[in-house]
């Protein structure tokens, strides 16, 4: 089981599409819970949070207390209207069964022809969570300065491992 995390800040329609698919997984158990990180959104996203069963958390709360609360010894990390391949769990749960397994992230989803993909990293500006991230509580921990509070945070100075599955990456924002 695996807990999920989303950092977000009016963006209810990307959140309620993130978590639609999980519902499925989270009644199969694969999901621990679902914690939603909000920055004082003045939209519907703590309604649609608050409507999954997420729990919430005020954003500038310190990573090292949401990551050290999270109820899962491995934590999913999305940008809020990413979307995983179906079948994600069976490589999440390959990857963390194995002793030593570091941090890692998903590979983008193969769509459009040939040229767009070729040439969709170079035009496309995405942040560092764009592929997601699958970290291990202990991981995190270590790597978490105490004033953490931004979700770049997480990812930062970590040489991630490809897993194999897919992500619908977030919509780019305009």
């Amino acid at each position: 089981m695996v807990t999920f995390l989303f950092f977000t800040h009016n963006q209810a329609h990307a959140l309620a599409r993130s978590l639609a698919p999980l519902v499925h997984d989270a009644i199969e158990g694969h999901i621990a819970e679902v914690i939603v990180v909000d920055d004082r959104s003045d939209d519907s996203t703590p309604a649609i949070a608050e409507g999954a069963g997420c729990t919430s958390v005020a954003a500038g709360t310190p990573l090292r207390d949401v990551v050290g609360n999270a109820r899962a010894d491995w934590l999913v990390v999305l940008e809020p209207g990413a979307r995983l391949e179906d079948g994600w769990h069976g490589a999440v749960m390959d990857h963390i069964m194995h002793p030593g397994s570091a941090a890692a992230r998903f590979k983008p989803q193969r769509k459009g022809n040939w040229f767009e993909r070729w040439f969709s990293p170079a035009t496309a500006k995405r942040g560092p969570l764009a592929r997601g991230l699958v970290i291990s509580k202990r991981q995190a921990l270590a790597n978490l300065a105490e004033s953490a509070v931004r979700a770049e945070d997480l990812v930062r100075g970590l040489a991630l491992t490809p897993l194999d599955t897919e992500i619908e990456m977030a919509p780019k924002a305009q």
